[in-house]
């Protein structure tokens, strides 16, 4: 299975321009300043926020609908990025009745019932997800599909409180978050963060200069270990972060529209 981390870093880069569209119309909704974005996309200012995002929603969900006829078609395996709860929950409906393809939804890691009788995460839940989609006589169950999509690291001895947001930890050693699943912090010195296999290297080798501590320890989690109950944090960049970032992908020619 090793092989088939290039498909992962294809896929990456295929959604990459549409996430980058999706957290720009996320940033006009706070915002309420459609000019900052240099698109010229003017006519969105008479939109609500659910009619510039629909569009952007549908446009992603075609193009994993692509993979999945790649994946029936030639017996590959395909993988999508991290996506939010929301967008999760209509690819789950789509798939639900392909005969053709199977859709394994994955979060990483055992998790264990939330602490906070309030959470708003059903029990064993994660807020993100990703999808692996496969021919259905490949043989692929669910837990190998967890464990060879999903990777799952704890940091120890970190402080959190005086460190940068891990979103932000993670984007300043130039891992894309759509690379990152659920961030879960158990306590002032002790995170989970689930990644994409391809990015786990670059994770335990840098991340540690990106936050504040002494001693911080990063370890990949055994396949039996399980995530404790913790604060989910936040998917999101500070804003200066999130210009500079899209500023080099401009200038990389990363993203390209049109």
């Amino acid at each position: 299975m090793r092989g088939l981390s290039k498909t992962c870093r294809a896929a990456t880069l295929k959604f990459l321009p549409m996430l980058l569209l999706l957290k720009q119309t996320s940033s006009f909704q706070q915002t309420g300043n459609l000019h900052s974005c240099n698109l010229g996309i003017h006519k969105q200012q008479s939109l609500t926020s659910s009619q510039r995002i629909k569009p952007l929603y549908n446009s992603l969900l075609k193009t994993i609908e692509s993979q999945a006829s790649t994946a029936a078609d030639t017996w590959s395996i395909e993988c999508t990025p991290f996506l939010e709860p929301d967008l999760a929950v209509q690819i789950e409906e789509r798939f639900r009745d392909r005969a053709d393809v199977v859709a394994y939804r994955v979060v990483g890691g055992r998790r264990l019932l939330p602490e906070d009788p309030s959470s708003d995460i059903a029990p064993g839940e994660a807020r993100r997800s990703r999808f692996v989609i496969m021919h259905p006589d490949l043989g692929l169950d669910l837990g190998h599909a967890e464990s060879e999509y999903c990777t799952v690291i704890r940091v120890e001895n970190v402080n959190v409180a005086a460190s940068n947001t891990f979103p932000n930890a993670l984007a300043s050693i130039g891992v894309h978050l759509d690379n990152v699943g659920d961030i879960v912090v158990e306590d002032s010195s002790t995170a989970y963060l689930v990644v994409d296999p391809n990015v786990a290297k670059p994770c335990l080798r840098l991340l540690s200069k990106e936050l504040v501590g002494v001693g911080i320890n990063l370890s990949v989690c055994e396949e039996n270990e399980f995530m404790p109950s913790g604060e989910i944090q936040e998917m999101k960049l500070s804003r200066v972060l999130e210009r500079q970032m899209e500023r080099k992908k401009y200038e990389q020619g990363v993203v390209q529209f049109g």
